[in-house]
């Protein structure tokens, strides 16, 4: 059977996971519930800069936002496997609409700036990672069988929400106010997780009696994907500097917009394949495989940037190639979830890369300025170079382990 048949043939596995009971209703909800993650850190950007002035005062206000979203992801996830998503969900939100409303309250008063880090630093801390929660739902609905399509869809939403909900929150900010566009971000979260929290019947199970754990930790099969997730992370950091500074150095700083939306919807078509297809390989090999093959495609970057179009070209063939990576990272995390740890752990990858954007954005922002835009998108190609290199070896080590704890049992 050719690629092209079977690619056609498990497109239809979308059709069929989508026709699970509650998965449509939980999967639309979803999608809203991720605009607060997916757009709150440029609604601050707009808003911060347009009361200073100042995009590097922006650019330390968002810092401690997007570190605490990292760091706060796994302990809400913690806490909807232990008391069940729908009243975590709840609490969560409540805390971020405090949270936010503080900070707006406070640059919007011209308050001490020093007031303006910690508030973001709350905001961030207290905004769920409610993908993970959806996700979640997949691993007790979907046989395993059909994860990887269930799980693929998963990305193509995220995509979803990372190409309309930019230019929306920029639209809203330009043409009302950024305060507003903050504001409908966290509304769209607002309704879309009350929604999921309403649907308890397709939640994981809660477990109260799981062994309680001082520090909330990866589990250890977890963690050379969660780390190798920080340098992805990485790349979409160095691809935001890096298409900005060459849009503008170019005198078209327009042409950003148009690249993000390019990036993001190879990705999103990229998982629709990943999922429809069958691998051979297992998600963690998957993972190390296109990862290098994204490092092969993005050392074309530098080289392309003298040419929009076929800038524009390579942009594409890297969002195919870096989709069936992020598709694997979730996947891998789902197969070897503790019981009672499921959408603990599907938070990893995904605050992960969290943590890796800003790293991602301040190398590539310091090559862009030490050199220009070809310096910066080399960026790119040495932090998936870096996911693949870390992924292999953790996963080699991981192994050597698992071969060692065998030996000391059947002694």
């Amino acid at each position: 059977m050719s690629v092209a048949a079977e690619t056609g043939q498990g497109v239809r596995a979308y059709g069929q996971v989508l026709r699970l009971p509650g998965a449509r209703s939980f999967v639309a909800a979803g999608i809203l519930a991720r605009f607060p993650r997916a757009t709150l850190s440029l609604g601050i950007i707009l808003l911060v800069s347009a009361a200073t002035g100042s995009f590097a005062s922006a650019g330390l206000v968002v810092a401690p936002l997007v570190g605490g979203m990292a760091i706060a992801a796994p302990l809400w996830s913690s806490r909807m496997d232990r008391h069940g998503q729908a009243r975590v969900i709840m609490v969560s939100l409540g805390c971020l609409v405090l949270a936010a409303s503080a900070l707006l309250v406070l640059v919007l008063t011209d308050a001490p700036f020093w007031t303006w880090l910690v508030a973001a630093f709350v905001t961030g801390a207290a905004t769920p990672d409610l993908t993970s929660a959806v996700r979640a739902r997949w691993t007790v609905l979907a046989p395993p069988a059909q994860r990887t399509p269930a799980l693929a869809l998963e990305t193509i939403a995220d995509q979803m929400v990372f190409i309309s909900g930019p230019p929306a929150i920029t639209a809203v900010a330009a043409a009302v106010d950024p305060a507003v566009a903050v504001l409908g971000s966290l509304g769209l979260g607002l309704i879309g997780g009350v929604w999921l929290a309403a649907q308890r019947g397709t939640q994981p199970a809660p477990a109260p009696h799981a062994p309680r754990r001082g520090i909330v930790l990866p589990p250890a099969g977890v963690i050379p994907i969660a780390v190798a997730c920080i340098a992805l992370g990485g790349v979409f950091g160095a691809f935001d500097v890096s298409l900005v500074g060459w849009a503008e150095l170019s005198e078209r700083p327009w042409l950003a917009g148009p690249a993000f939306s390019a990036l993001a919807a190879a990705i999103a078509i990229g998982s629709v394949v990943t999922g429809a297809r069958t691998w051979k390989l297992s998600p963690a090999a998957r993972y190390i495989l296109f990862a290098a093959l994204a490092f092969a495609v993005a050392l074309a970057l530098p080289f392309a940037q003298g040419s929009a179009p076929v800038l524009f070209g390579v942009i594409l063939l890297l969002g195919l190639a870096v989709s069936p990576v992020m598709v694997s990272g979730i996947l891998v995390a789902s197969a070897r979830a503790p019981e009672g740890r499921v959408t603990e752990t599907l938070a990893y990858p995904t605050a992960a890369m969290s943590l890796g954007v800003p790293i991602g954005g301040v190398i590539a922002g310091a090559a862009l300025d030490s050199t220009g835009p070809a310096a910066a998108l080399v960026t790119i190609a040495v932090s998936l170079a870096s996911a693949a290199a870390i992924a292999a070896v953790g996963e080699a080590l991981l192994r050597f382990a698992r071969s060692k704890s065998r030996e000391t049992a059947s002694r």
